[in-house]
């Protein structure tokens, strides 16, 4: 059986138990029958690895086999077909048949680009099976524009990314986003873009619609509706009236569909005479034109007079949203109203015709939007506050709940307190759904305003892996801070961008954030804080002489603060491992559980066990490293923090494995996998792979996330029947300075060339740390007899 008929058999042996996981056993016997190779295991899993770069299925690794998950579907994301949509045969019919990539429609506002571009989407949907992607890049609305970092991060998500495998850098984001289409059919739906930017796909199998007012290579340049158009367009809408009096319509609204529409929902309860009276008259307004378009603006200008004060109060206030779209509470908040009126006067606002209904939100055009903020006045400010202070009342005790163990800046007195949530999954939840609202909202908010929900979401934003939407935010509460002169705002904001650099793996701006803050640091709590996190920086770039001093500068300051000292010893007890003085570490780490114990830190009485663990795991004492690996799972179990610990998995799994029992370390591994996976963990991820021998996917994702330490680690396992990669990684391990991996690194390059003078040397280097793993192992392989009844070197 040649390999393709193999991965054939493969696939078809898993697809047809998809969703369940199929013995390694069966597997075999699918693909090679009753004349398996030598190494059954290792082939299967080169087969599998090859069968996972061939489909879009997901192969995921269980405890005795795999398991595979059939393709979901793809993202469907074209908004709602205008119902009462006219004319455009022939731009429609020119559109549909041409074969170029990129579909551009240009024209002046409220000419029908985007109704044009959604019909001609839903027209051909069927030639894009793999799913549809639409973004509303605000190119030309009064709040924050969507960034083509931020679109291409929706994107991505919605084509199956984990929040946090998507890059920050642009170039990286583009890579990906086009890796992830090849091979697919996906219709992209680009409005209210500047220009063509990355987010146009250009990738074989995939379109673009891309509408815009400015000029665009290409493009379909649309004019106002034909007079027949617009005579449809008004039999859709159900107006009625002599001929003479429709066509004085269409003249004054400018053959417009948008203030056709207008109009439209205006006539619902009026007379055509009347309202052509009110338009011939001072309503039009050729003063107050929007871009030229004198005649949308008449038509706003109509549908605003004739609603009650309230609506029309409501109305101007809804141009101090910053958001593409709002909710009823926005309104309430807005317009600091009872639950009852503002349910009224927004429906009010729908029927005129000035809002729109989008399932439970609501929406705008742009220019209607422009309208509101030109007549909102001195009005505005205030119900921006108001806006501010709801959403940061709100977010702050979301993020509590999502993000409990992050230190924020003291609250804010708020003009208007936000909601409560009972559960976290229901924090979680609205801080998903508005995450969007609250970038913009950051980016507009007055100061402290902004940096203060900047901070309040910094966690939850990091632990979700939302690293462009973080970034924007601490930038804007930065900007804001230095404007006001706020030293204690910028320093926070300062150490939030030096998480985050961290985090990416760019330690040196980490740095640089996290020294920059410390020099503007008044409180003992923050410079504590701060030099904490350098040396946590410096640890993971092996200045560790440098890390100690940090963090004994970091314990001195904190002593008058428990959750930070506490904190600070658990890490001193970290670097004192990665130093290998692992008996030093567990002083440490004893000493943070008694004192976290007796403070009642559930969390960190958790920290400090698994910290215990992974040393005692080293040292080769597995029972006490279970022992303590269980009482921090017991612990996060209490502290209701144990969805967010799939590391501890990882860690007994890599427990178990040590001492033998391999069925139960590829349980808890699959098990952290999972877990992992579901809360955007990437580095546990990487670690679980490790353990399930999936190593050639540990080490492209570490790789994807700048995780060296995890690299080294899958390389490890490789390296042992590899003598080149055996020789590179020591020469990497001893380059990066890590200590505990050196003896193991020797090793592997002395089990790869069955050189006993280099088994010898790892034994030394273990006991000189006390791995007593690696002594185990070393020992054992120098007991063997020579390979062959040979004689190994010497």
């Amino acid at each position: 059986m040649g390999r393709e008929s193999r991965l054939e058999t493969l696939h078809g042996a898993l697809l047809a138990k998809a969703g369940q996981p199929v013995l390694f056993g069966d597997l075999v016997r699918a693909v090679w029958g009753d004349e398996p190779p030598a190494g059954p295991l290792p082939a299967l899993r080169s087969l599998v690895r090859r069968l996972r770069q061939s489909v879009d299925d997901e192969i995921v690794t269980d405890a005795s086999g795999y398991r595979l998950v059939v393709r979901r579907p793809g993202p469907a994301q074209l908004p709602a077909d205008l119902p009462d949509f006219v004319g455009r045969e022939e731009e429609l019919a020119a559109l549909c048949s041409t074969d170029s990539p990129v579909l551009a429609i240009t024209g002046p506002p409220g000419v029908g680009k985007t109704a044009l571009a959604v019909r001609l989407a839903h027209r051909v949907r069927d030639r894009f099976p793999d799913g549809q992607l639409h973004v509303d890049l605000r190119g030309f609305a009064t709040g924050p524009a969507v960034t083509v970092e931020q679109a291409l991060g929706r994107f991505l998500r919605a084509l199956g990314v984990p929040p946090a495998n998507i890059p920050v850098d642009l170039d990286e984001q583009v890579e990906l986003y086009r890796a992830k289409l090849q091979g697919r059919r996906v219709l992209v739906l680009l409005d209210n873009a500047t220009e063509l930017s990355p987010l146009v796909p250009d990738v074989e199998g995939c379109k673009a619609i891309v509408t815009s007012r400015n000029e665009l290579p290409g493009q379909t340049r649309l004019a106002v509706l034909a007079d027949d158009e617009a005579g449809a367009l008004l039999d859709r809408l159900k107006i009625d009236g002599t001929v003479d009096d429709r066509a004085e319509l269409i003249r004054l609204c400018a053959n417009l569909p948008l203030a056709l529409r207008i109009a439209g929902a205006h006539l619902a309860d009026r007379h055509l005479p009347d309202y052509l009276a009110d338009l011939r008259g001072d309503g039009r307004l050729d003063a107050l034109e929007i871009e030229g378009d004198a005649a949308v603006r008449a038509a706003f200008a109509l549908s605003y007079k004739a609603l009650p004060s309230a609506a029309q109060r409501l109305f101007r206030l809804l141009g101090a949203h910053p958001g593409a779209d709002f909710d009823l509470p926005d309104a309430l908040v807005l317009g600091d109203l009872s639950t009852e009126d503002g349910e009224w006067l927004v429906r009010v606002l729908v029927r005129s015709g000035l809002v729109q209904e989008a399932g439970e939100r609501f929406q705008a055009h742009d220019l209607i939007r422009l309208f509101a903020s030109e007549l909102v006045g001195s009005e505005g400010p205030p119900a921006l506050l108001r806006l501010t202070s709801f959403y940061l009342g709100t977010a702050c005790h979301a993020a509590e709940l999502v993000a409990p163990a992050v230190t924020r800046l003291d609250p804010l007195p708020l003009v208007l307190e936000g909601r409560t949530f009972t559960t976290t999954a229901e924090a979680r939840a609205w801080l998903d759904a508005r995450r969007a609202v609250l970038v913009a909202v950051v980016q507009v908010a007055p100061h402290p305003f902004a940096s203060h929900l900047a901070d309040a979401l910094r966690g939850y934003l990091n632990y979700c892996g939302y690293r462009t939407d973080q970034g924007t935010m601490l930038v804007a509460g930065l900007t804001s801070a230095r404007a006001a002169g706020d030293r204690v705002r910028e320093t926070a904001m300062l150490n939030g961008l030096g998480h985050l650099h961290w985090r990416l793996g760019a330690y040196s701006q980490a740095l640089e954030s996290y020294g920059a803050a410390a020099e503007l640091a008044t409180s003992d709590l923050m410079k504590g804080t701060l030099l904490n996190n350098m040396g946590l920086v410096k640890r993971d770039i092996h200045d560790l002489n440098g890390a100690l001093a940090d963090m004994e500068a970091a314990r001195r300051v904190s002593l008058g603060h428990p959750p930070l000292y506490l904190t600070v010893l658990s890490n001193l007890g970290t670097v004192h491992g990665v130093r290998g003085e692992l008996r030093k570490a567990i002083e440490y780490f004893e000493e943070a559980v008694r004192l976290s114990e007796e403070h009642g830190f559930l969390i960190k009485t958790a920290v400090a066990h698994e910290n215990l663990g992974v040393v005692h795991t080293d040292l080769g004492e597995y029972d006490r490293a279970r022992r303590h690996l269980e009482a921090a799972w017991t612990g996060y179990q209490q502290a209701i923090s144990a969805e967010a610990r799939p590391n501890v998995l990882i860690n007994m799994a890599e427990v178990a494995g040590l001492a033998g029992d391999h069925e139960k370390a590829r349980t808890l591994a699959s098990r952290g996998l999972e877990l992992a996976r579901k809360i955007d963990e990437v580095r546990v991820e990487v670690e679980a792979l490790i353990v399930l021998d999936e190593l050639d996917t540990a080490i492209e994702l570490a790789n994807r996330i700048n995780f060296p330490l995890g690299r080294r680690k899958a390389q490890l396992k490789l390296a042992r029947h590899d003598p080149a990669l055996a020789t590179e990684l020591l020469r990497d391990v001893r380059d990066s300075g890590d200590l505990l991996l050196e003896s193991k690194a020797v090793l592997a390059l002395a089990e790869a060339t069955d050189d006993a003078t280099l088994v010898r040397e790892a034994l030394e280097l273990a006991k000189a740390r006390e791995q007593g793993a690696v002594v185990a192992r070393a020992e054992e392989i120098l007991a063997q007899p020579p390979a062959n009844g040979g004689s190994t070197s010497s």
